[in-house]
């Protein structure tokens, strides 16, 4: 009796010694698979940063260089001549005045080449007329005559023919020929004039500044 008694006490001993090994070898078992787990999802969750892509820096804009304003020539109290250094003519194809500070103007505008001119100024304010020979006399004191050729179709000026301003300086303008590819243009100027005359394109123009002298 005490044999079996042993013996089954033996047997007990055995299969609870032998149930804790199997709890001990599940529990690391299962603790293996959930290290295993987490270490999977870290890695996946926490991926490696791309570097942000920078805009690149706007170029510097290059600024457009300006055109040198041109110096207008001094006045002079003397006759001028020029223009006429192409063959072919041109149309008149406007005639204005206007008023600035210290002088005042008269611009005539072609539609090509500025034909060949003369500015000359005259004692009195009486001029000829051409081609009919008549004597009209204009306002101020003294007076400037410009001479222009050749003006092709000169017959197809239709513009101011002449010009009453009473400006301080200039006081009238009038056309006294236009013939046979001459134009005239008398100014009557208050004072003894002293002008500055020069030619300007885009479109081609004659300038005739006038000044009083001091």
């Amino acid at each position: 009796m005490k044999t079996a008694h042993v013996t089954s006490r033996a047997a007990r001993v055995i299969a609870v010694s032998f149930a804790l090994t199997l709890v001990g070898c599940g529990a690391n078992t299962t603790t293996f698979r959930a290290s295993s787990a987490t270490a999977t999802t870290s890695a996946f969750s926490s991926p490696t940063a791309s570097p942000s892509l920078q805009d690149s820096a706007s170029p510097t804009a290059t600024p457009t260089p300006q055109p040198t304003p041109q110096l207008l020539p001094v006045f002079s109290c003397a006759d001028a001549i020029g223009g006429g250094t192409e063959p072919n003519g041109s149309e008149v194809v406007a005639v204005r005045v206007g008023q600035h500070d210290g002088y005042d103007r008269l611009v005539i505008e072609f539609n090509g080449p500025i034909p060949a001119y003369s500015v000359t100024g005259r004692s009195g304010t009486s001029f000829t007329t051409s081609p009919k020979g008549q004597t009209v006399t204009l306002g101020g004191t003294n007076g400037v005559l410009i001479v222009m050729h050749s003006i092709v179709n000169w017959t197809s000026y239709s513009g101011p023919f002449a010009f009453t301003p009473n400006f301080p300086i200039l006081r009238e303008a009038r056309q006294i020929e236009n013939f046979e590819g001459y134009q005239q243009w008398a100014l009557g100027i208050q004072g003894s004039p002293c002008l500055r005359v020069t030619t300007l394109t885009s479109p081609s123009r004659l300038v005739v500044d006038a000044a009083a002298t001091p």
